[in-house]
């Protein structure tokens, strides 16, 4: 079986501010170059790293190319990685009558942060951790008791498995929310929750 690709990046630049990792100027970064095996590239960072000890405000970094994801895979081919690779994502389905007490304890038993709340096949909405939060703080009686349905997000924002990873990564963003359902509205099924964490797993490209 061929042995797979893996390239290795070294740039850097000026920081912002001395101890933090924002550069100042983007468009001014060096680019260092870029090696097929983690040995080399370490030799050529920490020799820029070296040439350049006495500016406390540059810093060079390496960075794996392998686990940069592609743009235009679908969300369905994405999902199948996951699974080869045994990397879990949140698949918590609530009903909305079910308590707050009751979804707390099922987000910490699956150790997830968000799961969506599905009635007569039907999205009605979403229950995340801070939904949670925010119905704690309002101090009312027997909020552990109160039903789902009058906590969640109702309006929920969702992609279905023909969406690319960019366009789930976009909405994200533009959203402003952690938590990204994938629900398929023809077949009518759930295949679970994604956020920006699930980007930064590395390993399967």
């Amino acid at each position: 079986m061929k042995k797979k690709q893996h390239l290795y990046l070294v740039f850097g630049g000026n920081l912002k501010k001395i101890g933090k990792d924002d550069f100042s100027d983007v468009k001014s970064l060096e680019y260092v170059g870029i090696y097929e095996s983690l040995e080399e590239a370490k030799k050529s960072w920490k020799s820029q790293s070296i040439k350049n000890i006495d500016f406390a405000n540059k810093k060079f970094k390496l960075i794996p190319l392998f686990n940069v994801f592609d743009p235009a895979e679908k969300i369905i081919d994405y999902i199948h990685k996951l699974k080869l690779k045994k990397i879990k994502i949140d698949k918590l389905i609530f009903n909305p009558e079910e308590d707050l007490i009751s979804a707390a304890k099922k987000l910490q038993n699956a150790n997830a942060g968000a799961g969506v709340v599905i009635y007569n096949k039907k999205l009605l909405g979403i229950v995340t951790e801070r939904d949670i939060v925010k119905a704690l703080a309002m101090k009312k009686n027997n909020i552990l008791t109160t039903q789902l349905k009058n906590i969640m997000t109702k309006k929920v924002v969702y992609i279905n498995t023909n969406n690319s990873l960019i366009e789930a990564i976009e909405t994200l963003k533009a959203s402003g929310f952690r938590h990204l359902p994938i629900f398929d509205d023809k077949s009518i099924k759930f295949y679970g929750i994604i956020s920006y964490k699930d980007f930064l797993l590395g390993g399967f490209y």
